[in-house]
C-alpha cells in the first residue's frame, strides 16, 4: 500500500456538487438515500478499474463506440447516462480524470481489478439460490452488481467444482474470532450447503439431518449476508493463495437485514481484512457501525492495548485475534457525511458528540432520532406534576 492518502476529488457529478475525499485505510460514507453514496463509491471502481471494466463488458459483447454517456450508461446502469457533465471535474491523486478519456479506453493486454465491490443489491444476484452470469443481466443493470455476482459464481465453482456438500469455507479462510462471531449470529446451529435440486446447483440451509431450506425461504439477514460473506470469502481466499489480491474492498450497507449483533460480526470480518492489508471503504445507514467506530478512534488515540478490541468485539484473546487487533490499532479510520441538501461531502472523521458541526454531533444523522427521543422523554417527565 503507498504511505501517501489517496484523495479523489469530485465536482457536479450527479447529485454531488463537491467532495474532497481523503481516504484512510478504513472510509465510512453516510448520507440519507440519493446522496450520493454510491455514486461516489462506483466512481472509485471505474477510475481504479477502467481497463478490466472495457475488457469484460467488450468480451460480453457490449459495444459503446467510445460514446461516454453510452459508456457511464453501460458502468453506472441505466438512466445514469447523463451522470458526467461538461461542468462534471473528477481528480484522482492529483490527475484530472474524462469519462471520456475512460470511455476510449484501450482493449489490449487483459487488467486486473484492484478493486472489489459488493453493491447494496447483492441480493439480487442470487437467483433460485445460485449466483447469476454477468449475461445474465440487463444491459440496463448496474455494472458492479453484474461483475459481483459473476465473482461469486466463479468462487463457488472453484472452491466447491461440481460436488454437494458443505459450503462453509470460513472455517477455512476466515480467522478464528471472525469464525465464532459470524456462525452463531447469523446461521445459528445451521450450515450452508450446496446441493442440486434435480439437475440444477442451488445454494441451501440445512440444520443436522433435517430437510434443507432454501434461499427463498431464508431469513433476510441471511439472504443479504451470505452473498457477502462469499465475495469477501473469494477476497481472503485471494490473499492467501497464489491469485493477485487486490487492493481495495467496497462493502456498501454491509449490515442489511442484520441484528446488531450480527452488525457486530460483520464488523469484524472488516477488520480481518484491514489485517491482511486492504483499504476498506464502506457506505452504511447503521448508528451500530458508527459506535463501533467510536470506539475503535478512542482506543487508536489513547494507545489502548490489543485486548481492549478484542474486549469490545467479546472474542477471545488467543494469538491470531490478537495480531488482528494490534494491526488494527495502527490503522486510519476515516468518516465523511455526504450532504443532500448542500451536495457535499463532510468530513465527520472523530465522531465528536462536542464538535461545532451539527453533521459530527449526530453522527451524519444515524443519532439524530435517538438523541431527540432522549431529549422529548426527558421533557415530558420534567414536565409531569
Amino acid at each position: 500500500m503507498p504511505s501517501t492518502s489517496p484523495r479523489l476529488k469530485v465536482s457536479h457529478l450527479g447529485p454531488i456538487q463537491s467532495a474532497d475525499i481523503a481516504f484512510g485505510d478504513l472510509t465510512v460514507l453516510v448520507g440519507p438515500q440519493a446522496s450520493g453514496k454510491s455514486v461516489l463509491l462506483q466512481t472509485l471502481k471505474l477510475v481504479l478499474d477502467h481497463r478490466s471494466i472495457a475488457e469484460r463488458l467488450e468480451r460480453e459483447g457490449y459495444e459503446w463506440g467510445g460514446d461516454p454517456a453510452n459508456f457511464a450508461r453501460l458502468f453506472y446502469g441505466e438512466g445514469m447516462d447523463g451522470l458526467w457533465t461538461d461542468k462534471t471535474r473528477v481528480t484522482w491523486r492529483g490527475r484530472a480524470i474524462s469519462l471520456r478519456g475512460l470511455a476510449a479506453t484501450k482493449i489490449g493486454n487483459a487488467g486486473v481489478d484492484s478493486l472489489f465491490y459488493a453493491p447494496a443489491h447483492r441480493v439480487m444476484t442470487l437467483k433460485n439460490g445460485w449466483p447469476r452470469h454477468f449475461g445474465d443481466y440487463s444491459p440496463g443493470d448496474p455494472y458492479v452488481v453484474r461483475d459481483f455476482s459473476e465473482r461469486l459464481r466463479k468462487f463457488i465453482d472453484m472452491f466447491l467444482g461440481k460436488s454437494s456438500g458443505d459450503l462453509w469455507f470460513a472455517e477455512v479462510f476466515l480467522a478464528p474470532g471472525t469464525r465464532l462471531l459470524l456462525q452463531p449470529s447469523i446461521y445459528g446451529d445451521f450450515r450452508l450447503k450446496q446441493e442440486l435440486n434435480g439437475l440444477q446447483k442451488r445454494l441451501v440451509l440445512q440444520r443436522g439431518s433435517e430437510k434443507s431450506l432454501p434461499f427463498m425461504v431464508w431469513s433476510a439477514g441471511q439472504r443479504e449476508f451470505t452473498p457477502l460473506l462469499l465475495g469477501c470469502s473469494d477476497v481472503i481466499e485471494s490473499s492467501l493463495g497464489q491469485r493477485k489480491a487486490l487492493d481495495w474492498v467496497v462493502l456498501e450497507e454491509p449490515e442489511m437485514g442484520l441484528h446488531p449483533r450480527a452488525i457486530t460480526a460483520v464488523l469484524f470480518l472488516v477488520l480481518e481484512l484491514l489485517h491482511l492489508g486492504y483499504r476498506v471503504c464502506i457506505s452504511t445507514h447503521s448508528p451500530h457501525v458508527l459506535d463501533l467506530l467510536w470506539a475503535l478512534r478512542v482506543f487508536i488515540e489513547k494507545g489502548a492495548k490489543p485486548e481492549w478490541v478484542l474486549k469490545l468485539f467479546d472474542v477471545e484473546t488467543q494469538a491470531e485475534n490478537m495480531a488482528l487487533a494490534a494491526s488494527i490499532l495502527a490503522k486510519s479510520i476515516k468518516v465523511y457525511y455526504l450532504d443532500r441538501e448542500e451536495s457535499k461531502a463532510v468530513e465527520i472523521s472523530r465522531l465528536d458528540a462536542e464538535s461545532a458541526s451539527p453533521h459530527e454531533t449526530n453522527w451524519g444523522g444515524l443519532t439524530e432520532f435517538s438523541a431527540r427521543a432522549s431529549d422529548i422523554v426527558a421533557e415530558f417527565v420534567a414536565n409531569q406534576p
